[in-house]
């Protein structure tokens, strides 16, 4: 193979590889915010069931 044509392919390579980089660093930025999103619900809903469980509370039960 030419110097050349070694170089060529050498930097179609690399710009292959590149674009592959950037696809998987979009691909895992999405699923970064989505999995942020279903954490920001679970919290949401457990602060809602701690809520619930403390209006439901027997004052007068033993403190255990």
């Amino acid at each position: 193979m030419r110097p050349e044509t070694h170089r060529l392919f050498l930097m179609d390579a690399i710009r292959q590889c590149r674009a592959e980089l950037m696809a998987t660093q979009s691909w895992l930025e999405d699923e970064v915010a989505e999995l942020r999103k279903e954490v920001a619900a679970a919290r949401a809903e457990l602060r809602r069931l701690r809520a619930v469980a403390e209006t439901q509370r027997d004052p007068d039960a033993p403190l255990n």
